[in-house]
């Protein structure tokens, strides 16, 4: 394994690991504890302001991180010009948002929402002052001080979110846990970075790299704004109560997205960079991601779907029953959106992130329409199925220009994909074959049902991947095997 794929995938091993870390803390210990001390209408609230706070943060950077991570070699200056441009945006963005947070809560005719954004307007101003120490370090490739970054930062926050939420604080227990997350976020990259930021500014730097950067702030923005208007919407036409239940599934949703495809992307993009004039190694990389990452979302979130209903009166008890049919269709999108993770990364990587906002516009218009007619239908499993059936309706052309641009076969791609897909249909089958041979099953408490239903469908999906596929298998196990050898083993690009 060459020292780059070296680096790539202990980088995405590492930021996998941590990420799924974080999900397996907020779905294992947080979401069933939290659940119980605040009511659904409490979190709607905190997501009502979030949303906003969080759909600011896409103008703090203007994408400039980003090309600090791609350019070949960023000077001193870029990179002092950098900081204090973020830092400029962010105190700018941070007021801007404390001032409109009346008109925040006026817009959802909430009014415990305008404290909360008034609150929450600082993370702002933290997410600016740490996106250059942290291009540094994603630059370097210092995922270990990354991985122990965000580690800590979990932990902190769950630790001052339960103790306020047991002590009574209610909503300002998950305001507390956001801003005691960026507080160590925000220390830690400054203790682990080196960049050279000092006392110094040009513009010109700066002017250098907008077009690049302007492009992928608006490619962000708008896919942030593919990613919440839904959220937006219900909370201002459906109530706190239905934001409160669609929004702990849609955080359900993203475990594959922020664990696998976006903790896979962070490494891959600097890897990608630096190969980026090197076609046939980028095909190589973007085939082996998409077989990793399907490998392990399509069975994880096909299987959620399946056992939805003793997950959901597990983990939130009997009151989030709403949240079971809205899982059991978001889970799906969850897939299509981690598999279009890397393909996102090698556009950015190519620099061409004109063509990453052509499609964030594209699925911003399919998006909206779905969650128009999600709204009108006045319910939020209907918007659910909409917005499979728009992420599904942009998948397929995304990939298909992805793959001719590259010129890659469609068949590289199924092969990629094809024995997980395969697979992952023996473990539904299994699934819908125990729940229908067996009709008392409904009847155990929902750890039993889980006790059965999860062993059987990992064990067909197993048995299935091993039967058939074993050269596939063995491929993958030996990729895992080399990322624990330590023993250097170069060998010329292929």
């Amino acid at each position: 394994m060459s020292d780059l794929a070296r680096k790539t995938v202990n980088g995405a091993t590492l930021n996998v690991g941590v990420t799924l870390f974080k999900n397996v803390l907020q779905l294992a210990i947080l979401l069933p504890i939290l659940a119980r001390l605040i009511s659904p209408e409490e979190f709607g609230y905190v997501g009502m302001a979030m949303t906003f706070v969080a759909a600011f943060t896409m103008f703090n950077d203007l994408g400039i991180s980003a090309a600090l991570v791609r350019d070949d070699d960023p000077s001193p200056a870029f990179w002092s010009s950098a900081f204090w441009t973020n830092i400029g945006l962010g105190t700018a963005v941070a007021t801007a948002t404390y001032f409109a947070a009346p008109a925040i809560a006026a817009f959802y005719k909430q009014p415990i929402v305008e404290p909360l954004t008034e609150v929450l307007a600082v993370i702002l101003l933290m997410h600016c002052a740490f996106l250059v120490p942290m291009a540094w370090l994603q630059r370097n490739f210092r995922f270990g001080a990354i991985a122990g970054i965000e580690f800590v930062s979990a932990v902190v926050s769950a630790i001052v979110v339960i103790w306020m939420a047991l002590d009574g604080y209610g909503v300002w227990a998950l305001v507390a846990q956001q801003i005691s997350m960026y507080v160590v976020k925000l220390a830690g990259a400054f203790l682990f970075q080196r960049a050279p930021i000092r006392l110094t500014y040009k513009f010109s730097e700066i002017v250098a790299v907008l077009p690049f950067s302007l492009r992928l702030t608006g490619e962000a923005f708008i896919t942030f704004i593919n990613r919440k208007s839904d959220s937006i919407l219900v909370g201002r036409f459906l109530g706190a109560a239905p934001l409160g239940f669609y929004d702990r599934a849609y955080q359900i949703m993203l475990v594959p997205v922020s664990s696998l495809s976006l903790g896979a992307g962070f490494a891959l993009y600097p890897a990608m960079s630096s190969i980026k004039h090197e076609t046939e190694r980028l095909k190589l990389v973007y085939l082996k991601s998409i077989s990793v990452l399907g490998g392990v979302a399509i069975p994880m979130m096909a299987g959620l779907a399946l056992v939805s209903e003793p997950f959901v009166a597990l983990v939130f008890g009997p009151k989030w029953a709403p949240v079971v049919p809205v899982l059991s269709i978001l889970a799906f999108a969850g897939v299509i959106q981690t598999l279009s993770g890397p393909s996102n990364v090698l556009w950015k990587s190519l620099g061409k992130s004109d063509v990453l906002l052509y499609w964030v516009l594209a699925r911003m218009c399919a998006f909206l329409t779905a969650f128009a007619i999600g709204i009108h239908l006045g319910s939020i499993t209907a918007l659910s199925a909409a917005y499979l059936i728009a992420n599904v309706a942009m998948y397929l052309p995304y990939q298909v220009q992805t793959l001719r641009h590259m010129k890659m076969p469609v068949m590289d791609y199924v092969r990629a994909l094809g024995p997980t897909v395969v697979s992952t249909l023996a473990m539904a089958a299994a699934i819908l074959a125990i729940k229908e041979y067996m009709p008392n099953l409904a009847s155990l408490p929902s750890y039993g049902q889980l006790a059965i239903l999860v062993p059987a469908g990992i064990l067909a999906f197993a048995a299935c991947m091993y039967g058939l596929f074993r050269p596939f298998v063995h491929e993958l196990l030996t990729e895992a095997r080399d990322l624990f050898d330590r023993k250097p083993k170069d060998v010329p690009a292929e």
